[in-house]
């Protein structure tokens, strides 16, 4: 089950919420060893507070989270302008209403457990909830950060990735910022 929690039905959610900042902090920060902070067993930071969108994955009952990531627009904070901004020369072309930053993409640690196939299945599920967020939003455009392997799996929707920034060691692993666009339609397709 898809769970979008936006400012206006955050108290109804505060369960979903709550269980989310625990997977952060234990994918982010215990698992990749990043420097994120922690309190109280959550993961949280000042992105936060500039009232994103979420989407959460849920289990059947939509009471567990398996797995879920963070919308920002673009024009205002966001952790590309304030942490790769040195290395975009044209670090203007990622503001505006219709590009949205997607970050702290995770996925629980039971799906991490299971077959390539569950995986496969999980993060799918969240990037259609997206892509089908986004086309209702009129958004056409992402940027990220990510490790690389994230951009370079491609996407359900044939979306094209465009390295934003070089990578960048955090913790354990390497990080890099890029943007998603739409695929382009070829001559003769179907516009809808």
């Amino acid at each position: 089950m898809i769970v979008v929690v936006e400012a206006h039905n955050a108290e109804k959610h505060a369960r979903l919420l709550e269980q989310m900042f625990c997977l952060r902090a234990r994918i982010f920060h215990d698992h990749l060893g990043w420097d994120v902070a922690v309190k109280d067993s959550k993961e949280r930071d000042k992105y936060d507070d500039q009232n994103p969108v979420y989407i959460i994955y849920t289990n059947d009952d939509g009471c567990e989270v398996k797995g879920s990531l963070r919308l920002l627009p673009t024009t205002g904070p966001t952790l590309v302008a304030d942490f790769f901004s040195d290395t975009l020369p044209d670090a203007a072309d990622l503001m505006a209403p219709t590009i949205w930053e997607c970050t702290r993409f995770c996925l629980d640690e039971n799906v991490w457990q299971k077959d390539k196939e569950e995986i496969v299945f999980a993060a799918t599920v969240l990037l259609v909830a997206l892509g089908d967020l986004a086309l209702r939003e009129g958004s056409n455009r992402s940027s990220e950060i990510s490790m690389p392997q994230r951009c370079t799996c491609g996407d359900v929707s044939g979306a094209r990735w465009r390295y934003s920034a070089p990578p960048r060691d955090m913790g354990a692993r390497s990080i890099l910022a890029c943007t998603r666009f739409p695929k382009r339609s070829s001559p003769g397709s179907r516009k809808s």
